[in-house]
């Protein structure tokens, strides 16, 4: 983690996530939600089991930007697993999304997926900008629990199973 890391985090209001304050930290500290934990368990898993690397696609966005992201995730000889990250492509947002997290479930919280960003406010996968639902304001304010769409289960299926080579 370099200067790029704390800046990054200094702007998307996170300065819990600056280099000093998460080196050295489990990995699971900064994950939410049971299924996401599992998700990230998995692809640990697929790395560690002789696989040795995998690729996945994911979003990072902050309240005014949707931000497309690629994962590598690799085993390296001494048994550690390294990830890179590398930003693809952004957008700017029309309209200001705010996501908070809640402890629990609860009636006014609805499922976000960790990898694509979509949320899950009835029975259907959407972008959070683009749910018509009573929030009338510019600004759509969510509160969720973290968690993982089939589409991007059936991606890390689909990537476990890819061939791939290490670089």
């Amino acid at each position: 983690m370099g200067s790029e890391w704390d800046i990054f985090a200094l702007e998307n209001d996170a300065p819990e996530l600056i280099g000093s304050k998460v080196i050295g930290r489990p990995l699971f500290d900064f994950i939410s939600g049971n299924v996401t934990q599992q998700f990230v368990q998995a692809l640990l898993q697929v790395v560690r089991s002789g696989k040795k690397s995998i690729e996945l696609e994911y979003r990072c966005d902050s309240p005014t930007e949707r931000r497309l992201m690629h994962m590598r995730v690799t085993l390296e000889e001494s048994g550690l697993v390294h990830f890179v990250n590398t930003l693809l492509g952004s957008e700017s947002r029309k309209n200001k999304i705010l996501i908070s997290r809640a402890t629990q479930r609860g009636k006014n919280t609805t499922v976000r997926c960790s990898m694509c960003n979509l949320v899950k406010p009835l029975k259907d996968w959407v972008e959070p900008d683009r749910f018509d639902g009573s929030n009338t304001s510019k600004v759509a304010e969510w509160i969720v629990i973290y968690g993982i769409c089939d589409r991007c289960v059936a991606n890390l299926l689909r990537a476990s199973s890819a061939r791939t080579t290490v670089t």
